[in-house]
């Protein structure tokens, strides 16, 4: 199951193994009547260099940053799909408080190019991307990260410890994702634009209310859900040839 929530359409007498993200997924499952045997908490597996412990000094030199300065990672998928990114991006570069943006992209050739005049205008220092496979070292340099609700994108954020603004979700699974990361205290929601300034200025004032988030976070996920995930799965297949055999 890769989302923080519960979908009817995802139950079938014919499933024997339900690998789910959190403990409240599990308990939907159960309540909907499912043999508790059959389900195991894993959490939404990551590439396993989400896991890895980075260098973030050396990442911020990397990547030509103030390590003094507060970074925000904008990221909308693979194809841009932040509703108004022009004027979130000026609107938070406005800010009187010392930070830098990464902003990426995606396969958003249109995004790029109506955010690169920002870019290059801006007093702040703005790292603007297209398409990149190295995620885990920009939410490693980063204090938030402004995003869709994605159960993925929101997974790897949480295996990072990144405290999540979600912009605007979706009504369905982003909604229910984003109501997961409220309710554990490792997320916020912004509606509009005006509550998107208003909850990254005081997360930017506020240090120790990040850092909550960052704990939050950290209690979320098992750890290694990838590996798990494999375990299980292996397990099933061989205790089915078990039973083939003994039949």
């Amino acid at each position: 199951m890769t989302d923080y929530a519960i979908h009817s359409q995802w139950i079938h007498p014919g499933i024997d193994l339900y690998l789910v993200g959190s403990r409240e997924v599990y308990e939907g499952f159960v309540q909907r009547g499912i043999d508790p045997k059959r389900i195991k908490i894993t959490g939404i597996p990551v590439s396993p260099k989400f896991e890895s412990k980075l260098d973030r000094l050396e990442l911020v030199e990397k990547f030509g940053l103030n390590p003094k300065h507060s970074t925000i990672l904008i990221m909308g998928g693979a194809y841009g799909v932040l509703d108004g990114a022009r004027r979130i991006c000026k609107m938070i570069l406005e800010s009187v408080i010392p930070l830098q943006l990464i902003i990426v992209c995606g396969k958003d050739k249109s995004l790029y190019n109506t955010l690169e005049p920002v870019a290059r205008e801006s007093k702040n220092k703005v790292l603007l991307l297209g398409f990149v496979r190295n995620v885990e070292e920009l939410m490693t340099v980063s204090e938030i990260v402004i995003t869709k609700a994605g159960g993925l994108t929101v997974s790897e954020a949480l295996t990072k410890q990144l405290p999540l603004v979600i912009y605007k979700p979706i009504p369905g699974q982003e909604e229910e994702n984003s109501n997961f990361l409220r309710k554990i205290g490792a997320g916020r929601i912004a509606a509009t634009e005006e509550e998107l300034s208003q909850i990254v200025g005081s997360l930017l004032e506020n240090p120790d209310e990040r850092e909550k988030m960052r704990q939050a976070a950290s209690l979320a996920l098992p750890g290694r859900a990838a590996e798990n995930a494999a375990e299980y799965m292996l397990k099933l297949v061989k205790d089915w040839n078990m039973r083939q055999k003994v039949g």
